[in-house]
């Protein structure tokens, strides 16, 4: 079960570089096993650019050199959640999607109720908001997650 990482794109190679030993920090302080099973499913993930849910990532190492059994893919992406390199977004049916967040600016969502079309936003006011609330409270952000629902564009007809 090894993965040729040579022939990964340089971007997710790299990105594989930086995030593996800082999640195997975080398994060793969970007392988790760090396994080659694991740093496949860290990589794959790291090789999508989307919003994707825990059996579309399984059923892509269901088979072949780096087979991954579901469970261990279900329990790696909880862990890369709590070690803060994947966000879990819910869409209206409560399906958990997920998108890397390592070396990725911090964005938000808008989903189309009726496609289900994830659209990445940015806004620096949102930001600033957030931050002024948390002081206001004496809270501490670790991170934030806004999902906006509705219809896109196409699904209004105004194409």
């Amino acid at each position: 079960m090894s993965m040729d990482e040579r022939q990964l794109p340089e971007e997710v190679r790299e990105s594989v570089e930086q995030a593996w030993p800082l999640f195997v920090d975080f398994l060793k302080k969970k007392e988790a096993r760090i396994t080659q099973a694991r740093k496949i499913v860290l990589t794959q993930v790291f090789m999508r650019h989307d919003h994707f849910c825990a059996d579309d990532l399984a059923a892509e190492l269901s088979s072949g050199p780096n087979h991954v059994s579901r469970g261990t893919v279900y329990r790696t992406l909880a862990l890369m959640e709590e070690a803060g390199l994947v966000r879990v977004i819910r869409d209206t049916d409560v399906h958990a999607h997920y998108e890397h967040t390592f070396n990725h600016p911090q964005h938000e969502h808008m989903i189309c109720d009726q496609c289900g079309q994830f659209i990445e936003f940015s806004d620096e006011q949102i930001v600033k908001l957030i931050a002024k609330a948390c002081s206001a409270h004496g809270f501490r952000e670790r991170t934030h997650r806004i999902a906006v629902f509705g219809i896109c564009r196409t699904c209004a007809g105004g194409a």
